[in-house]
């Protein structure tokens, strides 16, 4: 298969820092040469860079998106399968827009957080922890429909796992609303279900990982306080393959990446395995 690798390296409207830091160390390490050990071709690496001007964290943000969006369009259109890999989880919106939208695309969304607050109900404030209620139409509408292709995933074509640490309201909205959760020890399990009634909304799947999906006893993906009971590397990549035998994998990404916390360089080599799973099953489909 042909592959891009599309970079975003912002965390928070700030190039390079943090989990900016990720997808340079990643297209730089072991997981180019995992896939091309697999037979895959790897595209040039593209960096999508904010618009000239983004400043404000918001602005900056959405701005990537829109970026991203057209990059991921041109790599489909082009016949390569894009990669994402990026500071930050809500560079979906973008992947999704690029694949074109909600309406034809469910996300299978790997992560330890929900994701799931919005303006009203965040603790932390952080527009990160608001990707998979942007992705769903829950909050910022107006700009999220300005990035080309958007429009929101329906609940029901939406499927969390491995989510364990959770705020109290958004733990609420999570359960008031259609979105499927599956726990990381159930993932072997309860996924196949999961996945039936996604292929019942949408003809492919943008698969999203973030890396702190996996349980700590595989390594330290990020500076967040690392939750017990996450998915083990060998169940995502059984996942995986278990997605691409339900409905063709059309995009994914990688987030949420710390080199700088991620100091024995494990989560860096699980990221090349689950890389190579993820993109030899799409292969197949």
């Amino acid at each position: 298969m042909n592959v891009e690798l599309i970079l975003v390296p912002y965390d928070s409207g700030q190039r390079g820092v943090r989990m900016g830091a990720g997808p340079e160390r990643l297209a730089a390490g072991p997981l180019p040469a995992e896939l091309a050990r697999s037979g895959h071709t790897i595209a040039a690496t593209t960096i999508v860079e904010a618009p000239s001007g983004a400043r404000a964290e918001i602005d900056t943000a959405f701005g990537l998106m829109r970026e991203l969006a057209s990059t991921v369009r041109r790599a489909r259109e082009a016949g390569r399968f894009p990669l994402v890999l990026a500071g930050n989880c809500n560079t979906a919106v973008g992947t999704v827009a690029g694949l074109g939208g909600g309406e034809r695309t469910a996300v299978l969304w790997f992560d330890a957080h929900g994701d799931f607050n919005t303006p009203e109900t965040t603790i932390s404030g952080r527009l990160d922890g608001m990707a998979l209620a942007m992705l769903t139409g829950r909050c910022w509408r107006e700009l999220a429909l300005r990035v080309p292709g958007f429009t929101p995933v329906p609940d029901g074509a939406a499927c969390l796992v491995g989510a364990r640490d959770l705020d109290p309201l958004e733990a609420d909205a999570l359960e008031g609303s259609a979105v499927r959760r599956v726990a990381a020890a159930d993932a072997d399990t309860d996924l196949a279900a999961a996945l039936i009634s996604l292929r019942c909304h949408a003809n492919g799947i943008y698969v999203h990982v973030d890396l702190d999906v996996l349980d700590p006893s595989e390594g330290r993906a990020n500076g967040y306080p690392a939750a017990p009971g996450g998915v083990r590397l060998e169940a995502l990549e059984r996942a995986i393959a278990a997605t691409a035998a339900a409905c063709p994998i059309e995009a994914a990404a990688f987030t949420a990446y710390d080199p700088h916390v991620d100091a024995d360089g494990r989560v860096h080599a699980a990221a090349a395995r689950i890389a190579r799973a993820l993109v030899s099953a799409a292969a197949l489909a």
